[in-house]
């Protein structure tokens, strides 16, 4: 027996031995150790020859009838594979109900070879129906069972479902779980030979919780490392993520410029495409940018093609926020009817969503724009009512803002007791405050 040959009748001798729910321990004897079956399992090339035909008798198995069995496991694999394919693209197209049907087609003697796949893409249809409970124990499952699966190690099932599940904590705002998981797949795919496009998968997601969780330098430094490689990566809309992720880490820098050089090299990638996801974080980004430098006319261009993609877009949070920054242009504009129709609508949608960070924030700037337009008693009921809902939910900076508003709106009204009243509780939040959290801008 060759490296080649040994390595074939080792995999299909674990096989067999995996679907017989047999231990190593279980075969073992006075002939033959754990130790042997394992490298025998492994396709270690010295194993003595007389060890695999005593091992394979012990499990029933010819030499003369390995190749016909591996051809024939060869086959039901690839068959297999086309299924799972097409359950996979029906799960991305959004057709459930026919993905469901699919998996459920499958017979109990190929569920049985294939029970982490099975599980990984009933956790995609959990996940595409935003029950992200079952959709997590799935991935879970997957994990679990990934060593025993054939169509796994061709897939880098378990890494795959480690960034399903950090996948579902991102969407969650659970950036360091999702950083834990991310590193449990990084370490299943360690010494794997073909796992590049994966492993691209895990580090741009580990950045991207790396960025959410105020990490701005790290982060940039590991996509920086990544960026030469970035015409290997076969995934597009990894590309686009890279970019929109590289910009809006150099605008968190004040780097500015760079970060509008490398959006609008990512929005010219998205052209005649339907990335709509990336489209919307690099024009936000962009737009962010253009404001935060007072070119408001290109930062209003930017945000008013980014209503155009809010259809498109899932996560209609960011659509909310960017909402927001669309009516801080129009406030800073003095197009104050506009900012009001804006304000009105990102209100409502924080509201019926339940985005506490977005609805105090298009509270205060509803506060702002009352306040500058001379309607002080409006103005203050929103700065009270972003007060109370950031005191609520421990937001103390937003906290502070509201409070400062409320007490120059009061000096405006001629109101002692409440300018008084609002300055005090500056005092308390500011003493609660660490010194390095006193931001007020």
């Amino acid at each position: 027996m060759n490296i080649l040959e040994m390595n074939e009748i080792g995999k299909f001798i674990r096989k067999t031995r995996k679907e017989r729910g047999l231990r190593l321990e279980d075969l073992s004897d006075e002939h033959i150790s754990t130790a042997t079956i394992s490298n025998i399992e492994r396709g270690v090339p010295h194993v003595n020859k007389e060890k695999v035909l005593y091992l394979m008798s012990k499990l029933g198995l010819e030499l003369d009838e390995i190749p016909d069995m591996i051809e024939k496991d060869s086959e039901s694999l690839e068959s297999m594979q086309v299924r799972f394919t097409a359950v996979e693209t029906l799960i991305q197209l959004g057709n459930i109900q026919r993905a469901q049907a699919f998996l459920s087609d499958i017979s109990d003697e190929s569920f049985s070879r294939h029970q982490a796949t099975v599980h990984f893409l009933k956790g995609k249809i959990f996940k595409h129906k935003k029950d992200w409970r079952k959709a997590e124990r799935e991935f879970s499952e997957a994990i679990r069972l990934s060593y025993q699966d054939p169509y796994s190690p061709k897939n880098h099932l378990e890494a795959v479902s480690y960034h399903a599940l950090a996948d579902c904590r991102m969407i969650n705002g659970d950036w360091e779980q999702a950083l834990r998981y991310l590193d449990k797949g990084m370490e299943s795919v360690q010494n794997a030979t073909d796992a590049e496009q994966v492993r691209y998968l895990l580090l741009v997601a580990r950045m991207t919780c790396m960025e959410k969780l105020g990490r701005t330098e790290e982060a940039l430094r590991g996509l920086d490392e990544l960026w030469p490689k970035i015409h290997e990566i076969q995934n597009r809309e990894l590309v686009l993520r890279m970019y929109a992720l590289k910009a809006e880490l150099l605008r968190r820098m004040r780097m500015h410029h760079d970060a509008i050089r490398y959006a609008r090299e990512g929005i010219l990638q998205t052209v005649n495409g339907r990335d709509y996801e990336e489209m919307f974080a690099l024009w936000v980004t962009l737009g962010t940018a253009y404001m935060e430098i007072k070119q408001l006319e290109e930062a209003e261009t930017c945000f008013s093609f980014v209503l155009e993609l809010s259809d498109y877009v899932s996560n209609k949070q960011e659509v909310v926020r960017a909402w927001c920054s669309l009516g801080n242009v129009y406030l800073l504009e003095g197009k104050l009817d506009q900012a009001r129709d804006i304000l009105k609508q990102a209100l409502d949608w924080a509201e019926k969503l339940g985005d506490t960070q977005t609805l105090i924030t298009a509270l205060l700037m509803m506060g702002q724009l009352m306040k500058r337009m001379k309607h002080y008693a409006d103005a203050v009921e929103h700065f009270q009512r972003a007060v109370q809902v950031a005191l609520k939910h421990k937001f103390r900076q937003k906290a502070y803002i509201g409070f400062y508003e409320l007490a120059e709106c009061h000096e405006q009204m001629g109101d002692l007791e409440g300018f008084k009243s609002a300055t005090e509780q500056m005092y308390r939040i500011q003493k609660e405050m660490p010194h390095d959290e006193f931001l007020i801008g």
